[in-house]
């Protein structure tokens, strides 16, 4: 760990935010319009928002119960070496597999709207290099530079909202509960997923210390609440731009909003550059949250090295460049959704039940 010795309110709901808000707001509107179909689809944000914060609820009764501790310490102390092993292993490799799905789509995006002639690799690996580079003095200067690239990227994303206000048709967002509610609340099984992230609680718990349940969940359930704002916020406009049935068919239906932004004699005309700027700084910081997961589970698995964070690095640089095209990678989407939810819903409860059981807690 660097010098920065506890985490405040403030720099936890950044923090975790930063870390959520990545290429859900990209790939999810096309999602959540395939499966709902309905110009109410945005409630399925919320929907997805409230079982977060159910499940956020297990997080915080851990980061309570054992305060100063990583989800690595955590699983030894509970359910003993061999097992807690186990966990740790299955933890870091959800890590990885999060990490390099971010970094494939991410460096298809820069590829498709920025780059399109700079190999694949190049992409991948300056971004990646960039992030070992943050990640090398600790945790203290990832939240650093989370909390100051945060305004930079809400003020991006405002703007782009403002803009893209001249395009929107009311009529391509009513009715509202056209559909049956099921429809909808069937669509939170996508917008839950959007909002990993929270479980990072576990990861930056050492720089938390002890805090009371009620104040920790205040924090969690304010960056959650936030989030699905900025969410909800976005995939209104989309649905006012382009419609439900344009949503279907557009892979990255956001960015396709912002280059619809036209104001006739500006000097500027490609709008998505701002939203490009902004969201990229989201992926950079969610991908920065996992890789440093990853890092920390080798180091907390094996012997202490300063090797992890390069090994961290080919792992998943190789894993990212398995994928032919983005195609396959979402063909991969789902499986990743399944280990989600084992690692970041079945782990942490197995965790707390079987510390409520053995009335086992750890005090600093």
């Amino acid at each position: 760990m660097s010098d920065l010795k506890q985490l405040t309110m403030l720099q936890m709901v950044i923090v975790f935010i930063s870390s959520m808000i990545g290429i859900g707001i990209i790939l999810m509107p096309r999602d959540l319009a395939n499966t709902v179909d309905s110009q109410d689809l945005w409630l399925s944000i919320i929907f997805g928002a409230l079982a977060v914060s159910v499940v956020s609820c297990i997080y915080v009764a851990l980061a309570v119960r054992y305060p100063g501790l990583t989800f690595f310490e955590m699983t030894s102390t509970i359910m003993g070496k061999f097992i807690g092993y186990l966990f740790n292993f299955f933890f870091a490799v959800y890590s990885l597999i999060v990490a390099a799905y971010i970094l494939r789509v991410t460096g298809g995006i820069i590829k498709n709207y920025l780059l399109d002639t700079t190999p694949l690799y190049i992409v991948i690996g300056s971004f990646m290099l960039v992030s070992m580079y943050l990640i090398y003095n600790g945790a203290g200067d990832i939240v650093r530079f989370f909390q100051l690239y945060f305004p930079i990227m809400m003020v991006m994303f405002i703007v782009l909202c403002l803009l893209s206000i001249k395009n929107l048709d009311l009529n391509n967002i009513r009715p509202v509960l056209q559909n049956n509610i099921g429809a909808t609340i069937s669509g939170a099984q996508i917008t839950f997923f959007s909002f990993l992230g929270m479980e990072l609680l576990l990861i930056f718990s050492k720089l938390i210390k002890k805090r009371k349940a009620k104040h920790l969940l205040i924090t969690i359930w304010t960056s959650i609440g936030l989030t699905a704002l900025i969410y909800v916020a976005f995939h209104m406009i989309s649905i006012g731009v382009l419609g439900v049935e344009e949503l279907k068919e557009i892979t990255f239906p956001t960015i396709e909003m912002a280059k619809s932004i036209e104001f006739q004699g500006f000097f500027f005309e490609r709008f998505e550059l701002i939203f490009l700027f902004g969201w990229l700084t989201t992926a950079f910081t969610s991908f920065t949250a996992y890789m440093y997961t990853l890092t920390l589970g080798l180091k907390n698995m094996f012997t202490p090295s300063r090797w992890f964070l390069p090994v961290a690095g080919v792992l998943i640089f190789a894993l990212t460049l398995y994928p032919e095209g983005l195609t396959e990678v979402f063909h991969y989407s789902t499986y990743i959704q399944f280990i989600s939810v084992a690692a970041i819903v079945v782990l942490p409860a197995l965790l707390l039940i079987v510390s409520l059981i053995r009335g086992k807690s750890y005090a600093t």
